[in-house]
């Protein structure tokens, strides 16, 4: 009988528990004062493998709140149809920049979201070189970061900055040790500066980079429909759903991706910076700590990853 999702309890697992603890990095704590609550909680467990161990929802963690035991998880993506594990993708912009999940500003996930339906769909593989090519990566403050289209450019991903004031008290925890690879994730927010600008571009870049903007604009375009979580679950809008395809819901394994980057000599302190149509359902759903073998790898670009499981 499969294992199902649990909420820990504090003072009965005492050997799980490294305490919570504020950086201090954010403007503006009481803002950034958690508001998600279990209930909400229950409503994204699907989005996560059976046996993952949520934290019981406390009004007084901060969103920078970190530690050896939990990993901070902001609600939004799984809102607008994410899972976890994350796509290839998706992960490989959280490893090589070294963000925690909860430093991403909410149009980051949205832009992600729909380069994964791109990738999906469209069968344009677009990995971080091209997104170097199509967007600088600055920070909002307090260590926050989102997109900004290369000067002179159009918007490549066009309406993912719709207003949302309230995703910034929208967080959980998930214990380490129940989740895949949480282990090997940030255990503190990055405080370094950060670009993407390193990344070299190659001849297969400029290839995709073309496809991508001959693409139209509608499939260019992020859904603004609603992100309740509900109406989410009710419907094929998850990217988990179809189980059609393997590009994009190829799992990653975060020390692979951690050798890409050694390999790179990517160093820590870099220099800064200065409507879709409705998916069909995409296959990016994981269940537990599957083994992983590399597929064929492309100059430039983070190698992909591909379950040798059976879906």
């Amino acid at each position: 009988m499969a294992k199902m999702n649990t909420r820990s309890s504090p003072a009965k697992n005492p050997d799980h528990n490294s305490p919570l603890k504020s950086q201090g990095v954010t403007k503006n704590p009481s803002m950034q004062l958690c508001r998600f609550t279990d209930p909400e909680v229950d409503q994204l467990r699907s989005c996560f493998h059976d046996g993952t161990i949520f934290r019981p929802f406390d009004s007084s963690t901060k969103s920078d709140c970190v530690s050896d035991t939990w990993i901070t998880f902001p609600a939004a993506p799984f809102k607008i149809g994410f899972t976890y594990p994350f796509t290839v993708l998706t992960q490989s912009f959280f490893t090589l920049t070294g963000l925690c999940y909860i430093q991403a500003m909410l149009m980051v996930w949205r832009l992600l979201y729909t380069l994964e339906h791109i990738i999906e769909q469209e069968g344009i593989d677009i990995g971080m070189s091209e997104l170097s090519q199509l967007y600088n990566l600055v920070s909002h403050g307090s260590y926050r970061y989102l997109f900004k289209s290369k000067p002179q450019k159009p918007l490549p991903i066009l309406k993912t900055t719709k207003n949302d004031t309230n995703w910034r008290n929208q967080f959980f925890f998930v214990r380490r040790d129940s989740t895949p690879n949480g282990n090997q994730l940030p255990k503190k927010w990055n405080t370094d500066a950060i670009s993407l600008s390193y990344i070299q571009k190659s001849p297969v870049t400029e290839e995709r980079v073309k496809a991508f903007w001959k693409l139209d604009h509608a499939i260019r375009t992020f859904p603004l429909k609603s992100e309740d979580p509900e109406e989410i679950s009710s419907t094929s809008y998850t990217m988990s759903s179809a189980g059609k395809s393997s590009k994009s819901a190829s799992r990653f394994s975060v020390s692979d991706l951690q050798e890409y980057a050694s390999s790179r000599s990517i160093k820590k302190e870099l220099a800064a910076s200065s409507s879709i149509p409705e998916p069909k359902g995409m296959s990016t759903r994981g269940k537990g700590a599957n083994k992983w073998k590399t597929a064929e790898p492309t100059e430039g670009l983070p190698t992909r990853f591909k379950s040798t499981s059976p879906r």
